[in-house]
């Protein structure tokens, strides 16, 4: 799995069992971020771009991330499973249609 959906997957499982407030995590505490720092920091940023997390820092001066509460919605967006994705239909109904244009 990308560092992208582990970063917002764990952000959301933390925000689920917390109720509707968002918690803020240090990101080593994230799963794989250890294994590979460059690269789940490069995600990070481009996720704190995007709005999709908001960072903070803590009484240690340390840098914490959460899920942006205004942005959920766009969150649930990049965590859907491929099949769910308005695209995949499209291709999905294309394939039916010239199989059973072939069919025919």
């Amino acid at each position: 799995m990308s560092p992208r959906k582990t970063i917002l997957r764990e952000l959301r499982r933390g925000l689920d069992r917390h109720g509707k407030a968002p918690s803020f995590t240090r990101p080593a505490e994230i799963a794989g971020f250890k294994n590979r720092p460059k690269e789940y920091q490069k995600a990070i940023n481009q996720l704190l771009r995007s709005r999709l997390v908001e960072g903070r820092q803590d009484e240690a001066g340390r840098m914490t991330i959460a899920l942006n509460a205004h942005r959920l919605r766009d969150v649930d967006r990049a965590l859907r499973p491929v099949w769910i994705h308005p695209a995949m239909w499209a291709v999905l109904a294309i394939v039916l249609a010239v199989g059973a244009g072939l069919a025919i």
